[in-house]
């Protein structure tokens, strides 16, 4: 039995020696303690190769200098000359995980369970392996974001401040319960994707989306608003393997809008998204959407329906990674709806520039980086025809300015804490639809 060991080890140390895992050397960069480290822990290994607690700390050397191969190579010589070692399996079942080789990886799991007396930690890590290379591997994905908290308005319901409006072309005020108020609210969104891989082998996917949100008022209940958002569709890859990284999605839309607790429209469409990247750094997208409004009468709205009609947005948009931790982005739009009652229709430009800053966190007991995004938007709306109801003479124009300045702060890997300040101010050539809102919001991100 001695001869059968020093005759393994003899062998163990002959193959180390002319491995090409060892030879690959340490990763580049590594720390120089490390790679000392590892260094005497290959020197202890060939001095006493028949040890398996020496070969197994260099294999944790090596893993600790990135040179994953060399330890993959010197644990399964372990398993030769004894295969009841649980903890190695496992460690060769992590190391194939991490090197993207999974059917390898099952392999060892697997063995793991099969051995008798294995330690319960051992196990538990062993199914917690198991689950994440069942989820990679399977065809199906689901991720999504689950976001709630509370907002303060200066102006919930976009009322005038003054209550000075036109009626019929002639000047009026309105009573004071019908100008601007101040209101509080909660809200809920979640958003939901499920991928589906077409074809792994070129990248291609159907994509499903679900977006849900939901606002409760404190006070005006008559802006209380629920809203679900399905689209439907592929994600081509036009160019497997090109710089571009061209993508293509076209899809299917369906809306539905309430507000108070009543159907504001129901709206089916379809989309269109491509993506490109222009340069290292720049990444482009376009997109066009299509959408079907039906709007429902009711009590409070006798006229809500004379909004009925397709509404088309264009969309265009660039964002700029100028430094590791600091993007940029600009975009453009353009909103066309076209209603049943001319009065009603209109179209909208607008303009955004943006910047997304990621920082060291100020806390230390919060290591990740806090993300300040900022927003601006100068926005146009022309309507086609005046509305005599309001001023036969006048035609509606709008301009609005729309600025968000947002912290994200990290708590987890999954939770963010969120702080929003908002504020829109709107010009108009008619004195009814003049307002100014500021907001802050303050809630929770779930990502999942």
């Amino acid at each position: 039995m001695r001869f059968h060991r020093v005759f393994l080890g003899v062998l163990f140390a002959c193959a180390l020696l002319i491995d090409p895992a060892f030879a690959q050397g340490v990763t580049t960069g590594t720390p120089p303690e490390a790679e000392k480290a590892y260094d005497d822990a290959f020197k202890s290994m060939l001095s006493d190769p028949a040890n398996l607690e020496k070969a197994f700390g260099y294999a944790q050397a090596a893993i600790l200098v990135g040179n994953l191969e060399g330890a993959i190579s010197t644990l399964e010589r372990m398993l030769f000359i004894n295969p009841e070692l649980p903890r190695v399996r496992l460690e060769l079942g992590v190391l194939y995980f991490r090197l993207g080789s999974y059917a390898a990886a099952q392999t060892y799991f697997n063995s793991v369970s099969e051995l008798k007396d294995v330690p319960e930690p051992v196990r538990e890590r062993v199914a917690t392996y198991q689950a994440e290379i069942a989820k990679r591997q399977s065809r199906h994905s689901l991720s999504g974001s689950l976001f709630f908290g509370a907002r303060t308005q200066s102006n919930a319901n976009t009322a005038s401040a003054t209550g000075a409006v036109l009626i019929g072309g002639i000047d009026a005020n309105l009573d004071s319960q019908f100008t601007q108020k101040h209101d509080n609210n909660i809200f809920l969104a979640l958003n939901l994707k499920h991928t589906y891989e077409i074809d792994p082998s070129q990248a291609d996917t159907w994509d499903t989306t679900v977006s849900n949100y939901i606002s409760r008022q404190a006070a005006q209940k008559q802006v209380d608003v629920s809203l679900i958002e399905v689209t439907t569709g592929p994600t081509l890859v036009l160019a497997p393997g090109s710089d571009l990284e061209p993508r293509l999605r076209p899809y299917a839309i369906l809306s539905y809008v309430e507000v108070n607790d009543v159907r504001d429209y129901f709206a089916p469409g379809v989309g269109l998204s491509f993506t490109a990247v222009l340069a290292p750094q720049i990444q482009s997208e376009l997109n066009s959407e299509f959408r079907d409004k039906r709007y429902k009468d009711d009590n409070d709205n006798p006229n809500k329906s004379r909004k009925d009609g397709p509404e088309l947005t264009h969309r265009a948009r660039l964002t700029y990674a100028a430094l590791d931790f600091m993007s940029f982005n600009a975009g453009v739009g353009m909103t066309v709806q076209n209603t049943r009652e001319e009065t009603e229709a209109n179209t909208e430009y607008s303009w955004t520039v943006g910047f997304t800053l990621s920082h060291p966190s100020p806390m230390p007991f919060l290591r990740s980086p806090w993300a300040t995004v900022g927003s601006a938007t100068r926005a146009y709306s022309k309507y086609d025809t005046p509305d005599p109801t309001i001023s036969a003479a006048e035609r509606r124009q709008d301009k609005d300015w729309r600025l968000s300045l947002t912290e994200a702060v990290p708590l987890s890997d999954e939770w963010s804490l969120v702080t929003t300040l908002a504020r829109t101010i709107r010009s108009s050539t008619l004195p009814n639809f003049v307002y100014r809102n500021d907001s802050i919001l303050i809630g929770a991100n779930l990502r999942f």
